[in-house]
C-alpha cells in the first residue's frame, strides 16, 4: 500500500465492490480530467517552475549580504526544484502506466519501496516546515520588532534550516521497510519477472496506519494549520499598526534611518505573507481531502467511496505544483529590493535609462512636450 500518494497508485485494485455506486462520474470524463492533469498541465508546470526556480537561485546568488530571510527562501527555492521534479517523474510513471510506455510494469514495481513511498512525498514535507518557520518568524516579528534581531540571525537560520531536512527525513524512514521487490519466475511470459511483497512490517495495518497518520498530522496538517492561524495574526497586527507606521513615515525626516529600515521590515512582511497566503490557498484543498480520507470509516488512502476522488487528488496536486511555480513572480512584484536585483539580472536597468535618454533627446531635437510618466519609466521601481 503506498501511504504517501503518487498516480503509481492502481487505485482499482482496491475499489468498493458495489462499482455502480463507485462510478459516479463517467469513465471517459475521469481518464480524460487525469489525462489533462498529468500529461498537459503537470508537464508545462514543471519546465516554467524550473525556469522561475532557477532565476530564483541567481537572484539569490546575486543578493551579497545574505539575510535570513533570504536563507529560507533559498531553502525554499531548493524544495520547489525536488517538487517539480518528482511531479515530472509522477508524470512520466501516469503514462507509463495508463499507456505501458517509456518504463515497463518491473521498473514501475522497482520504483514503489523507494520513490513512491518515501522521496516522492519528502520535498512537501520539508517545504511546509519551513513555510511554517517563516510564518512563525514574520509573527514574532510583528509582535517583537526590538527583539527579532536577536533570534532571526543567519546562524540560527541554517540551523532551523537543517532541522527543516532532517526532521521529515528521518521520521519518514518506516515508510522505506513497507514494501520490498524481489526476481521470480512466471509460468506466463516464461521469464523472471519482478514482484512487489509487502514486508512483515508493511503487513501490520495498525502499526502502519498509526505511522501514516502521525506523519500526516506532523509534516501536513500542523504546518498547513499552523500557517493560516499565525499569519492570520500577522495580517491583522500589520493593518491595527498602519496608522501608526503612516504617522512614523511622515516623521522620516527627523528619523531617516528608523523610517527606511521600518519600512524595509513592512515591505519583507508584505512579501511573506502574500507567500504564506499563497501556500495556504495551494495547500489547504489537498489537505482538507486528505483529511477527509483519513477521518471517514470507510475510506482509506488506496480505497475511496467513489470515482470522485479520482479526479480530486490530480487536480488538488496540480495546486500543489503551482505553490512550487509562483514565487519568483511574488518576489519581483512585492520587493523593490528583489524586483532591481532581477533588473540587474537582465540588465532592463539599463535598457530602460538609455530608453529614457532617448525619448528626452528627442523631446528636446523636435519640440514636442512628453509627458512625465513617459520620460520616467520605471521610475518608481
Amino acid at each position: 500500500m503506498n501511504r504517501n500518494w503518487t498516480c503509481v497508485e492502481n487505485i482499482s485494485s482496491d475499489q468498493p465492490l458495489e462499482r455502480s455506486e463507485y462510478m459516479i462520474l463517467p469513465v471517459e470524463t475521469v481518464r480524460l480530467i487525469r489525462n489533462i492533469c498529468y500529461l498537459g498541465i503537470i508537464p508545462f508546470l514543471v519546465i516554467v517552475g524550473l525556469i522561475l526556480n532557477s532565476l530564483c537561485f541567481m537572484l539569490f546568488c546575486k543578493i551579497g549580504k545574505r539575510s535570513s530571510t533570504v536563507i529560507m527562501l533559498f531553502a525554499i527555492t531548493v524544495t520547489d526544484v525536488f517538487t517539480l521534479v518528482n511531479g515530472g517523474l509522477n508524470s512520466v510513471f501516469y503514462a507509463s502506466q495508463t499507456y505501458e510506455v517509456l518504463l515497463t510494469k518491473d521498473q514501475l514495481r522497482l520504483t514503489v519501496p523507494i520513490y513512491s513511498t518515501y522521496v516522492n512525498a519528502l520535498p512537501g514535507k520539508i517545504g511546509n516546515f519551513i513555510i511554517f518557520l517563516i510564518s512563525l518568524e514574520r509573527l514574532f516579528c510583528v509582535m517583537q520588532p526590538l527583539k527579532i534581531r536577536l533570534y532571526s540571525t543567519k546562524r540560527n537560520s541554517y540551523i532551523a534550516v537543517c532541522v527543516a531536512f532532517i526532521l521529515p527525513a528521518v521520521s519518514s524512514i518506516p515508510n522505506l521497510f513497507l514494501y520490498n521487490t524481489e526476481q521470480v519466475y512466471s509460468n506466463i511470459t516464461g521469464q523472471l519477472t519482478t514482484v512487489l511483497k509487502a514486508t512483515s512490517y508493511g503487513k501490520d495495518k495498525e502499526i502502519t496506519n498509526a505511522v501514516y497518520i502521525t506523519l500526516e498530522i506532523l509534516w501536513r496538517y500542523l504546518p498547513v494549520i499552523g500557517v493560516t492561524v499565525s499569519s492570520s495574526i500577522t495580517a491583522m497586527l500589520v493593518l491595527l499598526n498602519a496608522k501608526r507606521r503612516l504617522i512614523m513615515a511622515k516623521d522620516s525626516r527627523k528619523s531617516r534611518p528608523e523610517s527606511q529600515t521600518m519600512n524595509r521590515e513592512s515591505q519583507v512582511t508584505r512579501m511573506l505573507l502574500i507567500v504564506t497566503a499563497v501556500f495556504v490557498l495551494c495547500q489547504l484543498p489537498n489537505t482538507i481531502l486528505r483529511m477527509i480520507i483519513n477521518i471517514h470509516p470507510a475510506m482509506t488512502s488506496m480505497r475511496y467511496l467513489n470515482n470522485v476522488y479520482e479526479i480530486a487528488f490530480p487536480i488538488t496536486y496540480v495546486m500543489l505544483l503551482i505553490n512550487s511555480v509562483v514565487n519568483f513572480i511574488i518576489y519581483y512584484n512585492t520587493s523593490t529590493v528583489y524586483r532591481a536585483k532581477i533588473r540587474q539580472m537582465f540588465n532592463w536597468s539599463t535598457y530602460e535609462k538609455n530608453k529614457s535618454s532617448y525619448s528626452m533627446s528627442n523631446s528636446h531635437t523636435n519640440c514636442t512636450f512628453i509627458p512625465d510618466h513617459t520620460v520616467h519609466t520605471g521610475s518608481n521601481f
